[in-house]
């Protein structure tokens, strides 16, 4: 379903008089539907971080590549040199145990996992004496503040690092919009997220009712097929 047809359906479900037929300078019982169905397709995206249609993929050409700079140890959220290629509008957060790094003369033959490590293990190993002047081939990486990528030992210039992320949640604005990535079946739990605010503001506990016991199901079975499954901890350098 397009965000109009999705407001459309959760307006029939909450029983609402009149028609909806566009989105398009939306006002009054209309455009509470609206930001009901939006903010609900919002809230599910973010339920869980790691949803597998939110999930960008360096195997599958969406995720992360970006050459080493000699020397330089953090690469930030950006575009261009020296950054990992991704804007932060774009981004929600890593996938910290997807990483790889390759030497670049040599391609993908070369390639080895770069393992994550927790941040101040990073710090306290590699960034610390003599070892901030070491440039080598990076062995582990971890996350910095502001999500900037960082590499351990610093390397030169000669390396390709690779990785995912989990994009930023999508929005509908429009009436052919649609829930970038989420799986037709389960369209219907944004019309019943939709339908609980419905039940909030116009105090209808037969609408929570009907939304809160169709939505927990759907959920749950949504869950099992599209979340991220529980994995073991990186190795530790």
């Amino acid at each position: 379903m397009n965000f109009l047809q999705l407001v459309q359906r959760t307006a029939r479900e909450c029983a609402a008089s009149g028609t909806i037929d566009t989105l398009v300078d939306a006002s009054g019982e209309t455009l509470l539907f609206k930001d009901w169905v939006a903010t609900a397709w919002q809230e599910l995206q973010t339920k869980n971080p790691d949803w597998t249609w939110m999930r960008a993929s360096n195997l599958l050409g969406s995720g992360v590549s970006f050459a080493t700079v000699n020397g330089t140890y953090q690469y930030p959220l950006g575009a261009g040199a020296g950054t990992v290629g991704v804007a932060a509008a774009a981004f929600a957060m890593w996938d910290k145990d997807s990483f790889r790094c390759y030497t670049t003369a040599n391609g993908i033959g070369d390639e080895d996992l770069l393992p994550w490590i927790d941040y101040d293990a990073w710090r306290n190993g590699y960034m610390v004496g003599a070892q901030r002047s070491v440039r080598t081939r990076p062995i582990v990486m971890s996350i910095g503040p502001g999500e900037a990528v960082v590499l351990g030992p610093p390397p030169t210039a000669a390396y390709t690092v690779t990785g995912d992320y989990f994009t930023a949640p999508s929005e509908m604005s429009v009436d052919t919009s649609e829930p970038t990535g989420l799986p037709l079946p389960f369209h219907m739990l944004i019309v019943y997220m939709a339908m609980l605010s419905y039940a909030g503001y116009e105090s209808a506990p037969e609408v929570e009712a009907r939304a809160q016991k169709k939505y927990g199901p759907l959920m749950r079975r949504l869950e099992r097929l599209r979340a991220q499954p529980l994995s073991a901890a990186g190795a530790l350098a």
